[in-house]
């Protein structure tokens, strides 16, 4: 059972219609900001949770129509919410795990979204994911990646915020009560990863503001590091 399928029901209680504080106030629309022209692409979102951030990105481009949108997540209980709560027009909503091939031809998608979940898997699924995404990328095409950012975690791991799961993986405290996934994982890994898969990219560290660090205290320790981290990729060559 995958570790969402356990906490479902009530990630989707906290983290509501914009996926929570510092998602809602400061991620959301710097993520919006790096879409293309979405009129007439092929969309796939990795990881999409309870499926609430395709809907408010396709309502910032209203009049633009995709030509296809593909919704996947490892939680079956997460995507039967996206399908409830959120559900898309035509959209496909399927059970994808990132740690194996991905059943679509090569070069089938325009824009691939994979928010924080990359910062969730071990190595090998890391880079297999990337493989994947590399080969389903058309070309021009852009995927965009968000990981909890390498500092925060160390700066939880340092205070011993982290707590072990199993082998490599660990929880961090998140919202309410709930304790997510996460792996140590340095930045110049991600970068690695990425060139050896064949992408070119530019990174956006993400820092909370103090609307956000008002509302969520728990974030002050942290407020001068920046939370997340947005790779925008592109197929190189």
């Amino acid at each position: 059972m995958a570790y969402y399928d356990k906490i479902a029901k009530r990630w989707n209680e906290i983290t509501g219609y914009k996926g929570g504080v510092f998602k809602e106030l400061v991620l959301n629309d710097i993520l919006i900001k790096k879409f293309p022209v979405i009129a007439n692409i092929s969309i796939l979102e990795l990881g999409a949770g309870n499926g609430y951030f395709l809907p408010l990105a396709l309502r910032r481009f209203s009049g633009q129509v995709p030509a296809k949108i593909t919704v996947t997540d490892q939680s079956v209980q997460l995507l039967e919410i996206a399908k409830r709560n959120f559900k898309i027009n035509n959209a496909v909503y399927q059970m994808l795990d990132v740690s194996k091939p991905f059943p679509f031809k090569n070069d089938e998608f325009n824009l691939i979204i994979a928010t924080m979940i990359f910062n969730e898997v071990n190595a090998y699924t890391f880079k297999n994911a990337l493989k994947e995404c590399c080969r389903v990328l058309s070309s021009p095409g852009t995927l965009l990646i968000t990981v909890t950012h390498p500092d925060f975690i160390t700066g939880l791991q340092n205070q011993g915020l982290l707590k072990p799961l199993q082998q490599e993986f660990f929880t961090m405290p998140s919202s309410g009560d709930l304790r997510l996934p996460v792996v140590v994982r340095p930045l110049e890994n991600y970068r690695i990863s990425l060139q050896e898969a064949g992408f070119e990219f530019t990174e956006t560290e993400v820092h909370p503001t103090d609307k956000v660090l008002n509302i969520k205290q728990g974030l002050r320790h942290s407020a001068k590091s920046p939370i997340a981290l947005v790779f925008t990729c592109k197929k190189r060559g």
